[in-house]
């Protein structure tokens, strides 16, 4: 591998125009010199490099390859080949190439640090930590990083903050310790500043699909979806053949409710990685919100056949409405369980799956007990605290008078109208918003965030540190209309028709109804009701995707059932006649009534199409999708009576209610 003067020469030249960016060029140089010296080791390996980094991913491999042939002992292009096989989802294929390098280069420090990425995609997790382990020891900025999150984990972001500026003062583009600083500011709620980070990051890398995918998923988790879909689907233009993008990007568009598109994504994703249990799942859950659920099973049967111990899995296949899991399943589950190497969000999936099984054998006594133990270990990975949910509920009490609400805002001409429909979750809600959504002016977009986050930012970065729901008595009328628009803004971009009025049917609204009138005084509430044991126990047997913490403990359950009763009551006393209760035992004894009672209250013409709402196509991306495909029906009603051996305390906090 040794160069004369002009070859050292040359390679200086590349080396400076990849430091520039300047790939384009570094990549003319290259073949410019390759042509006088077609089997140059060095710069066959350098222009593979040049061509991995711009993403040119089948030409550098079969570069690379061919430099390895010319020299088997080159640890470079052994790396460079393992990363390009991680990129285009062949971790296995990476594992090896990674391997091999590092026996020939024992101290490349970021040798180990891929090979600890690909190990870990493989499943090898003791070999992962251990090549992660050799990493720290080879490289003093990746220890230092180890001791900054370290301390963040210990709750010190202050300490771990300083170590990632002091490295940034010596290695200013380090994208680790940025990425450090981003989480660490999330943490603290400075948002604006990870925000900020984060962006750097992908200025600094724009090929960097880590990071943009980080950048995606922060702006998800404010519930700015528009823009986490803009920056992956900049990221997939970049370069269509990264299947963890097309992953993330199924996941963003299930989330705004555009359920085709999501599907294409899963499937492209498939198409690259056939194996990759997470977009198995996805795409089980698309096709099961478009009704198509023969379909969804054998989606979740292939990605529980490629990762039996996926708790997720059994859990989405057990909870399809009337799909009975055959015994070798439950003999599979079980011996899984009883093994006890799950994880415990594995397991819980697992005890909710039996739970399900157990049931449809009518084996009720045997489901309760797989119900407990499930819900106990998910109330263990949760955070919920019923003195908050308490402390909030008097404090909108407090705030959200009669005197304040009858001020209430002017109402400012949209072009759509909401309908919320709140309440407690398994009460009735996707029935109602069916029903509503078969209707011609009517579309439904099922459960949005934007209430919640629209109340939760109002209070901006104010110097006394007021927040919500205080900060709403110094908002002006000008103030409140402004967060309405903000509220429609977000929401329209769940709308893909002209309909006048849309639905939003996230429960946990009802916290928030005083808000609600204050900010979209145009809009119409209804209260989805339920019999108060049934709710519960509904709530109970329902493993949850995200949220609804109060509903893993069955004491929490029924005190959080008591307070949500008791706001609606404090609702119904300051904003009289505003919101419509909706009892589910109601609609299912007597339908067309119900019927015409909710389109009358939204000021809708009577349709029959409303009446027969399980023949409308449109996707439902909720727990009772299948339930609410069939006609109207009784069997659910008195369901919970199953457990009533196992319901007196339950009982007891909810005698009242």
């Amino acid at each position: 591998m040794s160069k004369g003067p002009q070859s050292r020469q040359a390679m200086a030249e590349i080396f400076r125009s990849v430091d520039k960016g300047d790939l384009l060029h570094a990549e003319s140089l290259c073949r410019a010199r390759l042509t006088d010296s077609p089997d140059d080791i060095n710069l066959l390996g350098m222009l593979g490099a040049v061509l991995l980094q711009s993403q040119q991913y089948p030409e550098a491999e079969q570069l690379l390859l061919r430099t390895i042939e010319l020299e088997p002992d080159f640890a470079r292009p052994h790396e460079d080949l393992g990363v390009l096989y991680l990129r285009t989802d062949r971790p296995g294929q990476a594992v090896s190439f990674f391997e091999k390098a590092a026996v020939m280069d024992e101290h490349r420090g970021s040798v180990f640090r891929s090979l600890a990425v690909a190990l870990h995609r493989v499943g090898r997790q003791e070999d992962a930590q251990a090549a992660q382990d050799t990493y720290l020891q080879l490289t003093p900025t990746a220890q230092s990083l180890a001791e900054a999150e370290k301390l963040r984990k210990a709750g010190d972001t202050k300490g771990a903050g300083q170590h990632c500026e002091e490295l940034l003062k010596r290695e200013p583009k380090n994208v680790a310790a940025l990425r450090m600083l981003a989480v660490i500011a999330s943490d603290d709620e400075r948002f604006v500043m990870a925000e900020g980070l984060l962006r750097r990051i992908v200025e600094l890398e724009p090929s960097n699909y880590d990071a943009m995918r980080d950048l995606g998923r922060f702006l998800a988790d404010r519930s700015r979806f528009s823009e986490a879909i803009e920056v992956i689907e900049h990221a997939i233009s970049l370069d269509a053949t990264v299947a963890q993008n097309q992953l993330m990007l199924g996941d963003m568009l299930s989330i705004v409710g555009q359920t085709e598109n999501a599907l294409l994504a899963y499937d492209r994703c498939l198409d690259m990685a056939p194996d990759d249990p997470a977009a198995l799942l996805g795409r089980g859950h698309m096709l099961r919100i478009g009704g198509r659920s023969d379909e969804a099973i054998a989606s979740y049967r292939q990605c529980a056949a490629i990762q039996p111990a996926m708790g997720d899995a059994w859990w989405n296949l057990a909870s399809l409405h009337g799909y009975c899991a055959p015994d070798e399943d439950v003999e599979q589950m079980l011996s899984t369980v009883d093994a006890g190497k799950l994880d415990p969000a594995a397991e819980t999936g697992f005890r909710f799956a039996l739970a399900r099984a157990a049931e449809q054998r009518h084996e009720y006594d045997s489901a309760w007990r797989h119900y407990e133990i499930g819900n106990s270990i998910k109330r263990g990975l949760v955070k919920y605290d019923p003195v908050e949910t308490e402390i909030l509920h008097g404090k909108l009490r407090d705030v959200f008078s009669a005197e304040l609400l009858q001020q209430g805002s002017t109402p400012v001409p949209a072009a759509k109208t909401p309908i919320f429909i709140v309440g407690m979750p398994r009460s009735g809600s996707t029935l109602i918003e069916q029903i509503l959504a078969s209707h011609s002016s009517v579309e439904g977009t099922g459960e949005l965030p934007y209430v919640i986050m629209i109340s939760t930012a109002a209070g901006g970065s104010r110097a006394d540190n007021a927040h919500y729901p205080e900060i709403v008595l110094d908002l002006d009328a000008s103030q409140l209309i402004g967060l309405g628009r903000s509220y429609l803004h977000h929401a329209l971009t769940h709308c893909s028709t002209n309909k006048p009025f849309f639905t939003d049917k996230m429960p946990a609204n009802y916290s928030h109804v005083g808000f609600i009138g204050l900010i979209l005084p145009e809009a119409k509430i209804i209260d989805a009701r339920r019999d108060p044991l049934a709710t519960c126990v509904a709530n109970y047997r329902q493993l949850f995707a995200k949220g609804k913490n109060q509903s893993y403990d069955l004491t929490e359950l029924g005190e959080y059932y008591r307070q949500y009763v008791a706001l609606m009551k404090h609702w119904d006393e300051v904003m009289p006649g505003r919101v419509l209760r909706v009892l589910y035992e109601d609609v299912v004894n007597d339908l067309e009534k119900q019927v015409r009672r909710i389109l009358d209250y939204c000021g809708l013409p009577f349709e029959q199409s409303c009446v027969d709402y399980y023949k409308s196509e449109r996707p439902v991306n909720t727990a009772s999708s299948e339930q609410v495909r069939q006609p109207i029906y009784t069997s659910g009603v008195d369901y919970h009576k199953n457990y009533d051996a196992h319901l007196d305390e339950l009982c007891e906090i909810l005698a009242g209610s």
